[in-house]
C-alpha cells in the first residue's frame, strides 16, 4: 500500500513554471490598468432588478465609485410624496379653472337673455332725392325692445345731417328716431311705449342744422316697416 505523499514533496518543475508565467501576467496587466479601465456604476434601474431578483430589497443600489451595491436612505417615497402632492394642486387649480368656466358662461347665457330676431328687409324708395334707395327691418332684441336697422345709399352731400322717422299713413304724428351717420347707415332703438302697427313707414329726411328738431318736409327715401 501506498504511504500518502508528504506535505513537503518537491513541486514539479512544470508547475512553477506556469506559476510563475501566470505571476507575471498578473503583475503586467496591473501595471497597464489606468482611469479609464476602472468600473462606473450601472443606472439605479439595473440594481434594482439585481437587487429584485435577489430578494434583496429595492432600497439596494451602488455608492457612487463602486462596483457593489449597499443600503442608502432610499429617497424615492419623499419624490413620491412630493409628487402626488404637486399632481393634487395641478388637478384642484384645474378644476377650479373650469368650474370658474362653466360658471362665467352660465351667468352669461343667464343674463344674455334671449338671442335678437330680424325682421324681414323692406325697401326704400326715393322721393325728394332722385337715385336715393336704401333698405330697413326689424331686430326685436327682447320681448319689449327693439331697434331699426336703415342703410341709405347714393345720398348726395349735404350742409346738414339725415333724420330717421316713424310714421303712419297720414304721415302724422311723427316719432324722431335718430340721425344717419356719415356711410347713410343707422341701428336706432325704438321707444318702448311706440306701437309699429300704428306708425309703419320709416321715413329718412333732409335736414338743416338750423336748431329746429321738426321734420324738414323734404324725404329722400320712405318705406314700410316689417316685423
Amino acid at each position: 500500500m501506498n504511504s500518502p505523499t508528504s506535505l513537503s514533496a518537491p513541486v514539479p518543475a512544470r508547475a512553477c513554471a506556469g506559476t510563475t508565467m501566470w505571476t507575471v501576467e498578473v503583475v503586467r496587466a496591473a501595471r497597464d490598468v489606468s482611469t479609464e479601465d476602472l468600473l462606473t456604476a450601472p443606472p439605479d434601474g439595473v440594481w434594482r432588478s439585481i437587487a429584485s431578483e435577489l430578494r434583496l430589497g429595492a432600497h439596494l443600489r451602488p455608492p457612487a465609485g463602486s462596483g457593489g451595491p449597499t443600503t442608502v436612505p432610499d429617497e424615492r417615497p419623499s419624490r413620491d410624496r412630493a409628487w402626488a402632492r404637486r399632481s393634487a394642486l395641478i388637478l384642484a387649480t384645474t378644476a377650479l379653472a373650469a368650474a370658474t368656466m362653466f360658471g362665467a358662461l352660465a351667468t352669461a347665457r343667464l343674463t344674455a337673455g334671449p338671442p335678437s330676431v330680424a325682421g324681414p328687409v323692406s325697401r326704400l324708395a326715393p322721393l325728394g332725392v332722385p337715385g336715393a334707395a336704401g333698405t330697413v327691418r326689424l331686430v326685436r332684441v327682447s320681448a319689449t325692445d327693439g331697434e331699426v336697422e336703415v342703410t341709405v345709399a347714393r345720398l348726395p352731400p349735404t350742409d346738414g345731417y339725415y333724420e330717421v322717422w316713424l310714421m303712419d299713413q297720414s304721415h302724422s304724428p311723427l316719432v324722431q328716431l335718430g340721425t344717419l351717420r356719415a356711410d347713410g347707415t343707422a341701428t336706432l332703438p325704438i321707444p318702448p311705449q311706440i306701437d309699429l302697427g300704428a306708425h309703419p313707414l320709416v321715413d329718412v329726411s333732409v335736414q338743416a342744422s338750423n336748431g329746429n328738431p321738426a321734420h324738414s318736409g323734404v324725404s329722400s327715401v320712405r318705406g314700410r316697416l316689417y316685423g
